[in-house]
């Protein structure tokens, strides 16, 4: 399945690194200038493109693309998708952002809360009234900016009642200790690359 962009309503013509076939490779990152300069007033820009390596979970890998940006007025947008197979069906979600931040004492960590626009899934357990068009959902990147892919990780994507029941209350978590920032629950990139520019 190929991911549109024109269905997301992709408004801004950068963001085509994250619009890509889920067997074509992932394109790179730009440059965080090319957004900070571009006459939006973008002050946080969180990006993605690749493949989350959920073996250790016994969940596969799951293809990701995903940008978020926050201006300088605290305005929020971006979109995002996830695709993973599973022996009960397909989990797979679009959706648009409404909420981002960054840990301010770790570089590299940040948290996105989103909208459902489309969930594309067959896996049952992922077709309930939490998973709907509409509903929120989250999740949470590290980008550590030394060493090779597995120091890019993500998360799968986490719906109420986990932790909590909105994406904005998931954007106002703390970030320090358990369970608000569990290394045990977010995974290394089997490829791609994840970007946190401030």
């Amino acid at each position: 399945m190929r991911f549109s962009c024109a269905k997301l309503g992709c408004l801004v013509p950068i963001v085509f690194v994250a619009c890509m076939s889920e067997s074509e490779p992932s394109a790179p990152l730009p440059p965080s200038t090319a957004l900070s300069n571009n006459g939006l007033g973008v002050e946080l820009l969180v990006q993605g493109a690749g493949a989350v390596d959920l073996t250790a979970a016994g969940a596969g890998l799951a293809d990701f693309q995903f940008v978020a940006h926050k201006t300088a007025d605290g305005t929020v947008w971006g979109h995002f998708r996830q695709s993973r197979s599973t022996a009960a069906g397909t989990v797979d979600f679009e959706g648009v952002v409404i909420c981002l931040t960054i840990d301010p004492n770790f570089p590299g960590r940040a948290r996105i809360g989103g909208r459902v626009t489309a969930n594309n899934s067959t896996n049952p357990a992922f077709l309930t009234e939490n998973h709907d068009v509409g509903d929120d959902v989250w999740f949470r990147v590290q980008d550590i900016g030394q060493g090779g892919i597995a120091d890019h990780r993500s998360t799968t994507y986490g719906f109420k009642p986990i932790l909590v029941d909105t994406s904005e209350q998931y954007c106002a978590l703390p970030f320090d200790g358990l369970p608000w920032w569990n290394p045990a629950t977010i995974f290394p990139l089997a490829r791609g690359t994840i970007s946190v520019n401030d």
